[in-house]
């Protein structure tokens, strides 16, 4: 069985070639009427999971969560005027020294695998 396109016409006036999702449907996800806010629901949450908060906390470890959360409300309250930049500078200081142990904890423990693993096959190759 072919399958069905839309029915409906592109913005630059060319009929549109996407497939039609539901049987009794006569037009694409992008055209069904019906679909509207789906659309919407769908362009927002896109949206969201492109903002650069977004991408950072699927990066950051989630021991380090609690930190980005606090430097991000330090960010609000120095912004707001409720705490002093010197405040909000001794958070930032602790929060990257912090980081940086952390960081170089996953770097021993990265240099650590990798010498067993080198030790096993020397041991293999020998």
């Amino acid at each position: 069985m072919a399958q069905r396109t839309c029915t409906a016409t592109r913005k630059d006036g060319r009929p549109c070639t996407a497939p039609v999702l539901k049987a009794d449907a006569t037009n694409c996800f992008a055209h069904d009427a019906s679909l509207q806010a789906q659309r919407a629901s769908a362009r927002t949450k896109g949206g969201h999971g492109k903002a650069h908060t977004a991408r950072v906390q699927k990066l950051l470890p989630s021991t380090l969560t609690p930190v980005l959360a606090l430097l991000l409300q330090v960010l609000e309250e120095a912004r707001d005027g409720r705490i002093a930049p010197a405040q909000a500078n001794a958070v930032a200081t602790v929060a990257s020294a912090i980081v940086k142990l952390y960081g170089s904890a996953v770097i021993e423990q990265q240099i650590e695998s990798l010498q067993e693993q080198v030790t096993r096959l020397s041991r293999r190759s020998g």
